[in-house]
């Protein structure tokens, strides 16, 4: 995302704010849930590979957003993917291992659809940051390391939810976080997510 667009979407988003109507609300949510990551394979030095770190893990998710009107809103998130363990080869001599931390960052427009009173439908579509910590060690007495990376991709998720009160909601979300980008670029590896959320609305 270029300054122009960066510009353009933050006046959007306080144009919105300014055109709220008094309907509007903050609300706070957290969640855990489960991610997953695709398996990769990549470079980690001469002669010297990764792979695997493709394991379901727990993830902790903190967000915030603020409901424009009862359709209609933007959400800021922030979510803790876990830590995985892969194999590291030196040739066909894979005694080595790695840990690697995943998260992301974003921001999205939701879009709220009502069942009934209770029940709603939610999406969402926007950008999300992610990152992988750098993974290094020794494998048959070869040094390995791989930098920490990062990778702006499509944020989309699709969630179903119930109000328990005016304030008070859970919902079912299915994240989706696009590419993890790994070892500047040589291989990538795609991230998702599903949680329960809780959410609270101030008045």
């Amino acid at each position: 995302m270029n300054k122009c667009q960066s510009i353009l979407s933050a006046a959007l988003v306080v144009g919105a704010f300014v055109a709220a109507p008094a309907s509007a609300q903050f609300y706070a949510g957290i969640g855990a849930g489960q991610s997953h990551m695709g398996s990769s394979s990549f470079p980690a030095g001469t002669n010297v590979t990764a792979s695997g770190f493709d394991q379901n893990r727990t993830s902790f998710q903190v967000n915030g957003g603020y409901q424009i009107d009862p359709m209609w809103g933007v959400e800021i998130q922030y979510t803790d993917l876990g830590s995985r363990s892969g194999t590291v080869c030196n040739g066909a001599v894979c005694t080595g291992t790695g840990d690697i931390k995943a998260y992301q960052w974003g921001i999205a427009g939701t879009g709220t659809f009502d069942i009934n009173r209770e029940f709603f439908v939610r999406g969402k579509l926007g950008v999300s940051s992610n990152h992988v910590d750098s993974v290094s060690g020794t494998v048959n007495g070869i040094a390995y390391n791989t930098s920490g990376s990062s990778n702006t991709d499509v944020l989309a998720g699709i969630a179903v939810g119930y109000r328990w009160s005016k304030n008070f909601a859970t919902r079912l979300e299915y994240e989706y976080f696009g590419k993890f980008e790994s070892n500047n670029g040589a291989a990538s590896v795609k991230g998702s997510n599903i949680g329960l959320r809780m959410q609270y609305s101030f008045d």
